[in-house]
């Protein structure tokens, strides 16, 4: 028995050594003090007092960047400048092409929303829903990771939903909003999870 529990002992210590070379590298950092021209500038994408800003009346806007990974975390802040506050906005990750995604929005009322889009059809993981986590008029952080197939979403360092998906096993990011907003995005992180067993 005491031969076992050694046994079972390093066994569980192999294990932790083996994960132990896992981490995550940051491998991309946007603050946009300066343009450094990855993401489009037009009417309706400026950079404003250090904030990346889509300003759209009536249409969806999306911009995109071409960072693909396969397992990691994305990270911005945001913030609803002026406009509806029943307006979606958030970020998309694992993008294929812009009808291709996974997506995490907010509504400056207080409610979240998770999903996908495949061939321009989203597919929701969860309904609009409430919490308390979303400050209104201020700046929220909103953040995944995901790893394999495990997708986890967090706003403001709180996790608030999780799911399993396979569609998407790697990507780029990029940002969204519905019409009639002005949306603010700042501090754009994104990390990579190496392996190194």
């Amino acid at each position: 028995m005491k031969g076992q529990r050694i046994v079972l002992l390093l066994l569980v210590m192999l294990i932790g050594m083996l994960n132990i070379g896992a981490q995550e590298i940051l491998v991309y950092w946007q603050t946009f003090d300066t343009n450094k021209m990855y993401w489009p500038i037009d009417e309706n994408f400026s950079i404003v007092d250090g904030e990346y800003v889509l300003h759209t009346e009536n249409q969806e806007l999306y911009a995109y960047l071409d960072l693909s990974s396969k397992d990691g975390t994305f990270q911005l802040d945001t913030r609803l400048i002026t406009g509806k506050s029943t307006a979606g906005y958030g970020l998309l990750f694992r993008l294929q092409d812009p009808y291709n995604f996974y997506f995490f929005f907010l509504v400056d009322q207080g409610y979240f929303l998770a999903g996908k889009a495949v061939d321009r059809q989203g597919i929701n993981f969860c309904p609009w829903t409430y919490t308390s986590i979303i400050k209104a008029q201020a700046k929220n952080t909103l953040k995944v990771t995901y790893q394999g197939q495990k997708l986890t979403f967090l706003i403001n360092n709180t996790e608030v939903f999780s799911h399993q998906d396979s569609s998407f096993e790697s990507g780029g990011i990029g940002l969204y909003t519905q019409g009639g907003v002005r949306v603010g995005f700042d501090d754009i992180l994104v990390w990579e999870t190496t392996k190194d067993t």
